[in-house]
């Protein structure tokens, strides 16, 4: 069965009330895995792709720029 909700915050409480697993950022259940509430599982996932599109006719934004120069820089 799978149940989907609006955020990963929806997902975490979720979890944390029993309702199942689940594979979430750690910046997301940070707070939760100190308290205790969370327990993390030995996952590891490999790196994947990103790519940016973008209509080469609008104006791109200096923060866009910045974004895309760090994607740019990643390993991988």
């Amino acid at each position: 069965m799978a149940l989907v909700l609006p955020s990963n915050e929806g997902v975490r409480t979720a979890v944390e009330a029993g309702a199942g697993v689940a594979a979430l950022s750690s910046l997301v259940v940070g707070p939760a895995l100190k308290a205790g509430t969370l327990h993390a599982g030995p996952l590891a996932f490999d790196t994947r792709p990103f790519y940016g599109l973008r209509h080469k006719e609008r104006y791109r934004t200096k923060a866009a720029d910045a974004l895309l120069d760090l994607l740019n820089s990643s390993p991988g």
